[in-house]
């Protein structure tokens, strides 16, 4: 599988990938569990915050290495580009995609599973927690705990997604 521009899109990948939507928010993980606090603060009474209303000065340090955060480009096709990839991530994933496309990164079923958060969260405009499992030629088995947290510029669109993840990798 290779990208456009001839990388190799799921180096080390063996096939096994699954992700479960949980959108009862029933959270494990702590730092997850802090980023849905915090973004609840940041929207108040409004069904999301805005993009402009983030800002990682004052977030929790410790949510810092987890978060990345995901433009969505409605027009002329939805695609979806990762803006910001945590320092947590890049380790647990041995690469940093930031300013990548996902078309461009990923191919037929993982794209297929990577993108039902976001699709789940334009459709609903609320956060919703997915649970990851994958496994990889030169790691263990990768387990992931995140929430997809909506942005919205007009309070109803929404242009950008904050994910907090926490990798443990078995």
């Amino acid at each position: 599988m290779s990208g456009r521009d001839g990388s190799n899109r799921a180096r080390d990948f063996l096939g096994s990938l699954d992700f479960d939507l949980d959108p009862a928010l029933r959270i494990n993980e702590p730092v997850v569990a802090e980023a849905l606090a915090a973004w609840n603060r940041l929207r108040g009474d409004r069904a999301m915050p805005a993009p402009s209303d983030l800002d990682v000065l004052d977030l929790p340090r410790r949510l810092l290495p987890h978060l990345l955060l995901l433009d969505i480009e409605h027009e002329p096709a939805l695609r979806f580009r990762w803006r910001l990839i945590g320092t947590h991530t890049t380790a647990a994933l041995g690469r940093d995609s930031t300013g990548r496309y996902w078309d461009e990164l990923y191919d037929g079923r993982g794209f297929g599973m990577l993108t039902r958060g976001p699709l789940w969260v334009l459709e609903h405009r609320r956060p919703v927690r997915i649970l990851g499992r994958a496994v990889y030629a030169d790691k263990a088995h990768v387990h992931s705990e995140s929430v997809h947290l909506p942005l919205s510029r007009d309070g109803t669109s929404v242009n950008r997604i904050l994910i907090a993840t926490v990798y443990r990798i078995h």
